[in-house]
């Protein structure tokens, strides 16, 4: 009879090549489970609290880049710092063009987008083009002519440039109310950030603040488009990615 201790060897020789690799597959099991418990822990939490909890901010920060990486640094930059050429709002400074950057405005924001066909999206705030016979479709807005678009631009550059200039401010406020700026912008200048109606008052600028920069949205207009990630995005990734745009600008007690 032939001893059977040859094969019993080669299958406790499988047995024991095997063990690491069950090892390693149960460790890859529990670290799934364990971010995904972390991932659970951060949706439930309050989301103005994430950022100050140390249990919590390591795992929002590190899905939130991943995310911010591949849905939204192809506009706003690796860094953050936006394109003026695209109208992508610089998200490190402290100027928020909609609500005052908490995290759940910027989630929201992630979810519905900006002007980008979402029903609960913001949609308004449209800036109008005053050298077209029509500036605005849904508004009965007067065009403008060149040398009232002159006299806006060197009024808006006079401020935020702050270039001395009287006569432009005197001729260029009573342009800025007639041409009906002040429904969006406000008559403080200072915007409107419900609707997303920037300050024109800073140097905070989405296109840029030359003059022809500025006559270049005086007169054809602007428009720019956020996306709605709402049906791409998972609720765990908006509020990871919502949670990493709020890092990066200044926290609201550093400019109080």
């Amino acid at each position: 009879m032939t001893a059977p201790w040859p094969a019993n060897a080669a299958v406790l020789r499988r047995l024991i090549w095997g063990i690491p690799l069950l090892v390693l597959v149960v460790a890859i099991f529990a670290g799934v489970l364990r971010d995904g418990a972390r991932s659970a822990a951060v949706l439930r939490a309050d989301p103005e609290a994430i950022l100050g909890d140390p249990r919590l901010r390591p795992t929002a920060l590190a899905a939130g880049r991943t995310v911010y990486d591949g849905q939204c640094a192809a506009c706003h930059g690796t860094a953050g710092k936006g394109d003026r050429t695209l109208g992508a709002p610089d998200l490190t400074d402290k100027d928020h063009l909609y609500g005052d950057g908490t995290v759940s405005q910027i989630e929201d924001i992630a979810r519905y987008g900006i002007r980008a066909g979402n029903r609960r999206g913001w949609n308004l705030a449209v800036m109008p083009a005053y050298a077209s016979r029509v500036p605005d479709k849904t508004e009965a807005l007067p065009p403008l002519t060149p040398a009232q678009v002159d006299t806006l631009v060197r009024f808006l550059h006079s401020i935020t440039a702050r270039v001395s200039d009287p006569a432009a401010v005197r001729a260029g406020r009573d342009a800025y109310l007639k041409a009906g700026c002040w429904d969006c912008h406000g008559r403080d200048m200072g915007g409107d950030p419900a609707i997303g109606a920037p300050s024109l008052t800073d140097d905070v600028w989405l296109y840029g603040g030359r003059p022809d920069d500025i006559r270049r949205s005086i007169e054809r207009g602007r428009a720019g488009v956020s996306p709605a990630f709402v049906r791409t995005l998972t609720a765990a990734e908006l509020r990871a990615v919502a949670v990493y745009v709020a890092s990066l600008a200044p926290s609201r007690t550093d400019h109080k």
